[in-house]
């Protein structure tokens, strides 16, 4: 096995976002050794992209407003199919985590007399979003980044992940008792095989949204990497089916097909019109109208676009010239200047021609409500984790989430390092050196291997879902993905299409078709599972729309849908969702809204 280097530490973190470094953070003040990858640049992790603002019931603009509230609205959001105990955890803790980054630091916006602004995001009963202009992701990013400097973590970029090292006690065959490892991956800038050796490790890698062609994501993130490593670990996937497609990504020009217009527009009273003019949310949800929920609002417009009512460029119109040109520039300037740059609009005197992209995973890598995987010592958190969100989420909260969860991700998974590191210390050389001998083989080899053509897999994969699998679905496209995806699954992995055993150094000049490789690889585990979710579901659930089964079934559907891998194939199976106890009872029985049991016409 040809390894050009090998690192150790406590906890190894993969993913540089704001969930990995929060998480890197609680570790190290926890006392664990950390140790960051990261397959971006320093600094530049898709968190940056996340534009519109942070939830917390800070109750600064509107005093109603309490964490309770705020985890109605979560539950309602998510169709209740999302865990409530941390929908609890998340919500409660949101103030605390807000806080935190303004005492680090965070630029959040403010009123004259020194209040954190908050604005209105899609679904919110109140103004709850706290943020920086509009690129709140970014902000959030420096702040980390500097605690994570003044700590003196290691970040190692251009690091890309192909495989989990795990390891079992001798003889033992029961679930569960596989313990973590280290990883192998790539190093990009010295086109060598590294191995890291740790004690836990957190998975904050991301979604999987770029398996579309039309994405919020940029081209090279976000593929599933993080959930099909756990996956091939042996984790569970839970809830892949639910992914959110954003009312309002960017149609022209080609190159910016899918760029996000963030939510913030239309916090700020930006409305969308169809080609006639005609602002058609009054039709579809007259109640909060472009601020209902996305996946209503994403639909609208789809079926806008569907029934010939789109503009030139298969889009609508977002509409914000009735604000200032001073407004905009201060709430929206990153959006001002991506309009001018992108497609030479001027957003104050110019609508923006927007369609829905594919945003936001929902689902991913089964854990508890401390971020673990039933694999000891592996841990996920931030968007490549599930049950937080449930069938949809609201905007504001993914941000919050990855600093709530990435600071108890931290905490415990430093917890798991320490009781190891002692355990290990009480064993002789000779045990360890005896076990070290039975995880040989599980552990050894890397599995690298190069495609021949990985770009024609991945392009072919991002249109057959967005064809089969997107916003609306049925079951016939549904089984033409599915059997689709397999025969190219069997292509990808055949003798004819592969080199086994591939030496990075002898190939330098290829390497970047072994990230391509990887990519197609992940995808191919991910969109297995997301159609094979979304044909199990005979219902209508938030981001999941059945024309076939266009309403909700809460009788035989209100239910997590997990993935499982046994040996060589994808089992299905359903999860019972826990029953709501504690104070959120009463208060969702005197909120719960007929919107609950909607249906899309």
């Amino acid at each position: 096995m040809n390894i050009g280097s090998t690192r150790t530490c406590d906890v190894l973190i993969i993913g540089g976002g704001s969930a990995g470094l929060r998480a890197a953070i609680e570790a190290h003040d926890a006392g664990a050794n950390v140790l960051i990858i990261s397959k971006n640049k320093k600094g530049d992790p898709h968190t940056v992209l996340a534009r519109g603002g942070i939830n917390a019931a800070l109750g600064t603009m509107d005093p109603e407003d309490n964490w309770m509230i705020h985890a109605a609205d979560t539950l309602r959001e998510g169709e209740f199919i999302a865990d409530y105990e941390r929908v609890e955890v998340l919500c409660k803790n949101a103030p605390e985590a807000v806080n935190e980054l303004v005492n680090w630091g965070a630029r959040f916006h403010r009123e004259k007399d020194g209040r954190l602004t908050q604005r209105f995001f899609g679904a919110h009963t109140y103004r709850r979003t706290v943020f920086y202009e509009d690129w709140t992701g970014q902000e959030i990013i420096r702040v980390l980044l500097d605690q994570v400097s003044q700590r003196k973590i290691e970040i190692v970029d251009d690091v890309y992940i192909t495989k989990l090292l795990k390891s079992r006690n001798a003889g033992d065959k029961r679930e569960g008792s596989d313990e973590i490892k280290g990883a192998f991956g790539i190093d990009l800038k010295k086109k060598e095989i590294v191995r890291f050796e740790c004690k836990s490790l957190i998975l904050a890698a991301g979604g999987y949204t770029r398996v579309y062609a039309v994405s919020s994501s940029r081209i090279f993130e976000n593929h599933g990497e993080g959930v099909a490593l756990a996956y091939e670990a042996g984790a569970d996937l839970v809830d892949m089916e639910m992914v959110q497609f954003h009312p309002t990504g960017m149609v022209w020009p080609e190159k910016a097909v899918g760029t996000l217009a963030t939510e913030a527009i239309r916090g700020e009273g930006g409305i969308l019109l169809n080609s006639k003019g005609e602002r058609y949310m009054k039709n579809y949800y007259p109640e909060r109208m472009e601020l209902g929920p996305r996946d209503i609002v994403a639909r609208a417009t789809y079926n806008e676009i569907l029934a010939g009512r789109g503009t030139k460029h298969s889009g609508v119109w977002l509409d914000i010239t009735h604000l200032s040109k001073e407004k905009i520039l201060d709430r929206l300037p990153t959006m001002y200047e991506q309009f001018k740059n992108m497609d030479g609009i001027d957003i104050s005197k110019e609508k923006m021609e927007v369609a829905p992209t594919a945003h936001y995973s929902m689902g991913g890598v089964a854990v508890d409500i401390k971020c673990s995987t039933k694999i000891r010592g592996l841990f996920a958190v931030g968007e490549v984790m599930s049950q937080i969100h449930g069938a949809n989420r609201l905007g504001g909260n993914s941000l919050l989430d990855t600093v709530v969860f990435g600071k108890i991700a931290g905490g415990e998974a430093a917890k798991i390092a320490k009781e190891i590191r002692e355990a290990e210390i009480e064993k002789t050389e000779a045990s360890l050196l005896e076990r070290q001998a039975s995880n040989e083989k599980e552990s050894d080899g890397n599995g690298l291997f190069i495609a021949k053509e990985p770009i024609t897999f991945r392009n072919e994969i991002q249109e057959l879902m967005k064809l089969n699998a997107g916003i609306i679905r049925e079951e016939i496209r549904l089984q033409n993905g599915l059997k689709r995806i397999l025969e190219l699954k069997k292509e990808f992995y055949s003798k004819d299409n592969i080199l086994k055993e591939f030496k990075i150094k002898d190939n330098a000049d290829n390497y970047e078709n072994v990230v391509l490789t990887w990519e197609v690889k992940s995808s191919l585990v991910v969109c297995e599972a997301i159609i094979r979710s979304a044909l199990m579901r005979q219902e209508s659930r938030g981001a999941h729309y059945r024309s076939d089964f266009p309403k909700l079934d809460d009788e035989k559907w209100k239910t997590n849908i997990y993935c499982k891998k046994e040996e060589t194939e994808m089992r299905l199976f359903k999860g019972s969702v826990k029953e709501i106890t504690g104070p959120l009872v009463d208060l969702l029985k005197a909120h719960v809204k007929a919107e609950h049991h909607r249906e899309f016409e």
